[in-house]
């Protein structure tokens, strides 16, 4: 049996973006971008992960791409947080509507996907627990 997106992933649209406030300090402008972008990140592993897997799901996506939503491995075939290649999992993906690659590069859609993994598998599409 395969979850429902969760409630953030369902509304987003492709090419949506999350904006975060950012609080009162110093820094650059670069700075504030790498700290909202971060936040956005971490935010969407806690919106999709159970509260117990928070910490190992984070550390796997530091592993996996240093927390970066858009990063591609595996010659450009793993996309995004947790690397999730779109062709070996294209039948799963089909199922929770996710019809194309690119909405892999979606932060919330890549955590629902790697928990929907996880949820099936366990950490062993990852080698084992991070």
């Amino acid at each position: 049996m395969l979850l429902p997106l969760p409630r953030a992933a369902r509304h987003l649209l492709p090419g949506a973006c999350v904006v975060l406030g950012l609080t009162a300090g110093g820094g650059s402008p670069a700075a504030f971008a790498n700290e909202s972008s971060q936040a956005t990140v971490l935010a969407a592993i806690r919106e999709v992960w159970p509260q117990e897997h928070h910490d190992s799901a984070i550390r796997l996506a530091k592993l996996e791409s240093g927390l970066s939503p858009t990063a591609r491995g595996c010659a450009g075939a793993c996309l995004g947080l947790f690397q999730i290649h779109y062709s070996a999992n294209r039948r799963m993906l089909a199922a929770m509507g996710i019809d194309r690659p690119e909405r892999l590069l979606d932060p919330v859609v890549n955590s629902a996907v790697a928990y929907e993994m996880f949820r099936q598998s366990g950490w062993r599409p990852w080698g084992g627990k991070p």
